[in-house]
């Protein structure tokens, strides 16, 4: 572990308090604290070299969350506010449709602006009203292995733009097959070309207890790990969130009515953040 990362996690253990008082008033996570998952398949575009060593290993069945950042979902209006949205991948080791993580998963989560740094920008460039209307960036530097240092990022099949509400646009384009989010790399630090790893397919919302389904970008099973001192603020902070959200549900009473849900497959049912 590097200098800048012992800084990072140290900033992560200071901020943690705070983002745990706040998940628990808000009986949620801090941000995404609304979102919808599906069921997806991972194929492999990659065959030769590095690139296609880290398709293979992604390759197969993940769940997929996706999420507005700052509005709770209150019929339609929040769609129409300056917000980013949020791609939460989890590449699995089984088929089972269940939160608790499995030995080999691998989370990666992107967001709809290039860099931290231009957040607010994004948020009045971002199209709120259609998930796969926008390109999605993972933001900050992996050591991948095999490949070594690296970005990614998510860029949707732009379908057709229908009528209807966002969660409406991705249920037609998964039952149509065209719910396709294209994950690509490049080489950190240089700025290279973007090299196509995989296409993750969306076929079919699930319901899940999203409360308790913690997506954690230090879930590395297949060598993706994250670096830098950004990076090492989510140590702490991701844990707290999860921590004060499931306090809060329980407190009012959320718990008791979705568990008897979990793992069940189709309609989605719209809950607990990243």
């Amino acid at each position: 572990m590097g200098f800048l990362e012992v800084i990072g996690r140290a900033f992560g253990g200071v901020l943690s308090p705070l983002v745990w008082q706040a998940s628990l008033l808000r009986g949620a996570r801090l941000v995404h604290a609304d979102g919808v998952v599906y069921c997806a398949a991972v194929k492999a575009l990659a065959v030769e070299g590095e690139v296609g060593a880290l398709a293979d290993r992604l390759a197969g069945p993940a769940l997929v969350r996706l999420s507005s950042a700052l509005w709770r979902w209150r019929g339609g209006r929040s769609e129409r506010r300056p917000d980013v949205l949020g791609v939460a991948v989890r590449f699995r080791a089984s088929e089972e449709v269940t939160p608790v993580a499995s030995k080999g998963d691998q989370d990666l989560i992107f967001l709809s602006a290039r860099r931290f740094s231009l957040l607010p920008i994004a948020l009045f460039t971002t199209k709120t009203r259609d998930f796969l209307a926008n390109d999605y960036y993972a933001q900050l530097p992996f050591e991948v292995e095999g490949f070594g240092r690296a970005e990614f990022r998510l860029v949707p099949l732009r379908a057709e733009t229908e009528e209807g509400s966002r969660l409406e646009r991705l249920e037609r384009a998964a039952a149509s097959g065209v719910a396709l989010l294209r994950l690509e790399i490049r080489r950190g630090r240089t700025r290279g070309r973007w090299m196509a790893v995989g296409d993750i397919e969306l076929y079919e919302p699930v319901d899940i207890d999203q409360n308790a389904l913690r997506f954690d970008p230090f879930r590395t099973g297949r060598g993706i790990v994250p670096r830098g001192l950004l990076q090492a603020t989510r140590l702490a902070t991701y844990a707290a969130s999860y921590i004060g959200r499931m306090l809060g549900a329980r407190g009012r009473g959320r718990g008791a009515s979705t568990r008897g849900t979990r793992g069940t497959r189709g309609g989605a049912r719209r809950g607990g953040g990243r």
